[in-house]
């Protein structure tokens, strides 16, 4: 019998797609062996290099640390790749529509490799029309692999509503079969209400053209921690930044909370009104006496106010001195000095967590999504609605 393939999609980049995958493969690890569960990220943006030299996406990379899926082939599930310059490549090609049936191709000959599975999760790409000037759009992916879509939107009732006006009026133009929708990122305390008037009869009467009924599988909370980098991932990100303490630490692993720069002058600096715990303060490497300051009050409030983590700017220009590194590397705070002047530093590091996304190391991240869908998810309607039912 041939896998059922579902592919997830979503209504923008960092919607929510790889934490919809692991922790839908979560789930299904409890009805069946993992062996028996396929994935497959058909078309990738974000890549990496593997240690042979190859570049394969991101999200695979994760799937194959976290999902416990065995002997996953990063190349293989990775087929088409759309890296730097890409797509100015292929506007240049002499014969445009040769070259989408070659990536085409491409991509179903890994769902093939995929043919002994059960089911298939199949991951898309960004929001709904994304790869379409090759014409691997999300929607054309769901058809060239003959999949059934889930289809992931934002919170709100209105704002979810509009999103949805739009994205599903394209799936429907393309012929693709939509059969499930999670909605994402909503207000804990607005779940319930939210959920009372989104309902799979006003999306079946607005959207009922699918060819089958439209289901609702989740309302999923937001939960801030899961969207804000660790300060091991603010080390990967910052170019040229030295980290001041051990990195292999797990205080390195756990989400930052908000952003403080630090601007006051010292006689000013009230910190118990100001800093909240797992915040992660930015201020320059010559503010000695602040910088004393703060590592004395987190390591005061160690189990109440411990910051995430400290950033000292301005390497270019101001010296680090030697007494200050050893109080932060005793501190077990972790910390960063980098180049870049404070404003510099702060419009980066905002940049950072709008557009954070899982790594390799999240592990704490990864059994939170497990903990979301095993209380948010609806896994007996996901199971009914693609016929995944023993």
């Amino acid at each position: 019998m041939a896998p059922v393939i579902i592919y997830l999609t979503g209504f923008r980049q960092h919607a929510g797609k790889t934490f919809m995958s692991l922790g839908i493969i979560s789930m299904l690890r409890k009805v069946m062996d993992p062996a028996l569960i396929g994935y497959i990220k058909p078309v990738g943006q974000e890549l990496v290099s593997l240690p042979d030299g190859a570049k394969i996406d991101k999200d695979a990379y994760l799937i194959q640390a976290f999902s416990r899926i065995p002997g996953i082939d990063l190349e293989a599930i990775s087929p088409v790749r759309l890296g730097s310059g890409f797509t100015q490549n292929y506007l240049s090609s002499n014969d445009q529509l040769e070259e989408t049936r070659r990536l085409e191709d491409k991509i179903r000959n890994s769902v093939k490799e995929l043919e002994k599975k059960k089911v298939i999760i199949a991951e898309g790409s960004g929001h709904p029309g994304v790869g379409g000037i090759v014409g691997l759009s999300n929607a054309d992916v769901g058809n060239i692999i003959d999949a059934d879509i889930i289809f992931l939107s934002g919170g709100g009732i209105g704002k979810a509503l509009d999103m949805l006006e739009v994205d599903l009026s394209y799936f429907l133009y393309k012929k693709s079969r939509v059969r499930g929708i999670i909605f994402n990122k909503l207000f804990p305390k607005k779940i319930k209400t939210v959920s009372q008037f989104i309902t799979e009869d006003l999306i079946n009467k607005k959207y009922g053209a699918f060819g089958g009924p439209l289901r609702i599988l989740g309302f999923m909370p937001q939960v801030d921690f899961l969207s804000k980098p660790s300060m091991l991932t603010l080390q990967d990100k910052l170019i040229d930044s030295e980290a001041l303490n051990d990195i292999t630490n797990k205080s390195w692993k756990i989400p930052c909370g908000s952003i403080r720069v630090i601007s006051v002058p010292y006689n000013s600096l009230k910190l118990d009104s100001y800093l909240k715990p797992r915040d992660l303060v930015i201020l320059g490497a010559s503010s000695k006496r602040k910088i004393r300051k703060i590592v004395e009050y987190s390591r005061e409030n160690l189990y109440t106010k411990r910051i995430g983590g400290i950033i000292l700017t301005c390497g270019r220009t101001d010296v680090l001195d030697q007494d200050l590194r050893n109080l932060i590397a005793s501190s077990g705070i972790p910390a960063l000095y980098i180049q870049q002047d404070t404003a510099t530093a702060e419009e980066t590091v905002l940049k950072i967590f709008e557009n954070t996304k899982i790594q390799v190391f999240d592990s704490i991240k990864v059994k939170e999504i497990e903990r979301l869908f095993e209380e948010y998810f609806d896994f007996d309607k996901f199971l009914d609605t693609f016929k995944l039912k023993s």
